[in-house]
């Protein structure tokens, strides 16, 4: 993560550089990522990551 976001629907925060695992692609928006933060699946727009 290269910034820090609060999770809609969610108490969680993902921090700056919380790595994001199991990460999948949303098949009809390429601006979207499925991935695990802390044990929860979340929707991150790609803009907010960078490859590490």
């Amino acid at each position: 993560m290269v910034k820090t976001l609060d999770v809609k629907g969610s108490t969680l925060s993902a921090k700056l550089g919380t790595v994001v695992k199991n990460i999948r692609l949303v098949h009809d928006n390429t601006e979207q990522i499925e991935g695990k933060v802390e044990g929860q699946t979340i929707v991150i727009l790609t803009k907010y990551l960078r490859k590490g």
